[in-house]
């Protein structure tokens, strides 16, 4: 992961957790959560376009969050991406 200047996180913004991953992803793709696949499924497989990612790469460096597209689409998964949003390369960690 490239170095990148750390953002200041606004007090109001909710810590990214595993559940707001997964509910942000939904909504990004316009789906109920129930309706994504698991873990380990392609996001791009059930329709998650690079428009969607990048609106959720925006929403989640609001929060302080700092992955880039070319990380998620390496592998478009909710676990590979919770991975590298909880355990990320600077040593700060997601909730």
């Amino acid at each position: 992961m490239n170095t990148r200047e750390k953002r200041d996180v606004p007090a109001e913004a909710d810590p990214l957790t595993r559940q707001l991953l997964r509910q942000m992803v939904a909504g990004a793709m316009q789906l109920e959560l129930s309706e994504l696949p698991d873990d380990e499924g392609d996001l791009v497989n059930h329709g998650l376009d690079s428009i969607s990612t990048m609106q959720l790469i925006a929403a989640w460096h609001r929060r302080g969050v700092e992955v880039g597209f070319p990380e998620l689409m390496a592998r478009p998964t909710l676990g590979h991406w919770w991975e590298l949003i909880s355990h990320p390369a600077d040593g700060t960690r997601a909730a």
